[in-house]
C-alpha cells in the first residue's frame, strides 16, 4: 500500500488535511489506462471518505476498515479532515487559525470543503470520485451534493447518516433531554450567548456552541438529508443497521422514507446491514463491501 500525505485549500481560505492511500497493483494498470484509453469509463476512481463527528481521517473504525477493503480490491482512496475534525481543533488559515471541529463547525460550511477535496483529486488525475461519509460524513456528503454538486462525483455512500428531524426527536421516547437541551439553547442564544458552550446527551454526548445546537436540532431541519435525496442526480447507496433503527430516533424512519422516494426516484438506493451498529461493531466489512458491490454493479455498468 502506497500512503501519502495530502493538503487542500478550500474557498473560504482553510487548510485541510488527509491521506491518499493506493494500491501497488492498480498503480501500473492506472499509468496504462490513463495514457491509452479516452473512455471516460476508464477514467481512474478515487473514493473520497468523510469522518462523522468528532472523528479524523486517521480514525480506526469502519472508515479505516472501508479504506483497507478497497485499496486490497485495487482502489484508491482519499480519507480527509473536514473542518468538523476532532470535537475541538484549530483549522490554518490565511490569516490565523479559527476554531473548528464539531464544537463549532456549521454543517453548511462543508461545501467548500468536499469541493475542495474533489478538486485536489482531479488534479492528481482521478477524474471520477466516489463521495462517501459515515454518520455526520454522510450527511454532509449528501448535503453537499444536494447544494453544490460537482461533476466530477460519480455516486454517492452514505454509511449511517442520521437525520436531523426536529419534530421526530421531540416526540421520541428519549425526547427528555432533547427537549431540555433545544430550551436550553434557546434561552442562550436569545440572551446574546450564542457561541458559549453546552454539554449535550441528546442525539449524542457532544459539546456545542448552543447556536449551533439550534443550527443542528432546530425545528427548521437544514440538514435532515432525506428531503434532500431527490435533488442528488449521481447514483446514491445508503448503508444502515438495523440495530440503529430499532434504539435511535435519527435512523428509526430511515428505511421507510428512502423507499417511498424510491419510487420515484430510482437513483436511490437502501442497504440494511442485520444486527449492525452506527459503527459497525462486528459488522465492520459489511459497508464496504456491499458499497464495492454496488458501485460496480449499478455505477459502472451505467457511465
Amino acid at each position: 500500500m502506497n500512503v501519502e500525505l495530502i493538503r487542500t485549500k478550500t474557498a473560504d481560505g482553510l487548510l485541510l488535511d488527509g491521506s491518499l492511500l493506493r494500491s501497488r497493483s492498480r498503480e501500473t494498470s492506472v499509468r496504462t489506462l490513463t495514457s491509452s484509453a479516452t473512455s471516460e469509463t476508464c477514467a481512474p476512481v478515487a473514493w473520497l471518505l468523510i469522518h462523522g463527528t468528532g472523528s479524523n481521517f486517521y480514525s480506526s473504525g469502519v472508515l479505516q476498515a472501508f479504506a483497507e477493503q478497497l485499496v486490497g480490491g485495487g482502489h484508491s482512496v482519499a480519507r480527509i479532515n473536514t473542518r468538523g475534525h476532532d470535537i475541538i481543533s484549530a483549522l490554518p488559515g490565511e490569516r490565523m487559525p479559527l476554531s473548528g471541529g464539531a464544537a463549532f463547525e456549521s454543517i453548511a460550511e462543508c461545501v467548500h470543503d468536499v469541493r475542495a477535496w474533489v478538486d485536489e483529486l482531479i488534479r492528481r488525475d482521478y477524474q471520477r470520485v466516489v463521495l462517501v461519509g459515515h454518520s455526520m460524513g454522510g450527511v454532509k456528503a449528501i448535503f453537499s451534493q444536494a447544494h453544490d454538486p460537482h461533476p466530477n462525483i460519480v455516486a454517492v455512500v452514505g454509511v449511517s447518516p442520521p437525520r436531523f428531524c426536529h419534530a421526530e426527536w421531540q416526540t421520541s421516547p428519549q425526547a427528555t433531554a432533547f427537549r431540555d437541551h433545544f430550551h436550553h439553547a434557546t434561552d442562550l442564544v436569545e440572551s446574546g450567548r450564542g457561541g458559549e458552550l453546552m454539554l449535550v446527551q441528546q442525539p449524542l454526548p457532544l459539546w456545542l456552541t448552543a447556536a449551533g445546537f439550534l443550527a443542528k436540532y432546530g425545528p427548521h431541519d437544514d440538514y435532515d438529508f432525506v428531503p434532500l435525496l431527490p435533488r442528488l442526480t449521481c447514483p446514491t447507496l445508503l448503508v444502515v443497521g438495523t440495530a440503529s433503527v430499532k434504539s435511535s430516533p435519527a435512523f428509526e424512519s430511515v428505511p421507510d422514507a428512502v423507499r417511498q422516494l424510491q419510487t420515484s426516484h430510482r437513483h436511490l438506493h437502501l442497504q440494511l446491514v442485520a444486527g449492525a451498529n452506527t459503527g459497525y461493531t462486528g459488522h465492520l466489512e459489511a459497508p464496504a463491501r456491499l458499497a464495492n458491490e454496488w458501485f460496480a454493479s449499478v455505477v459502472n455498468d451505467n457511465v
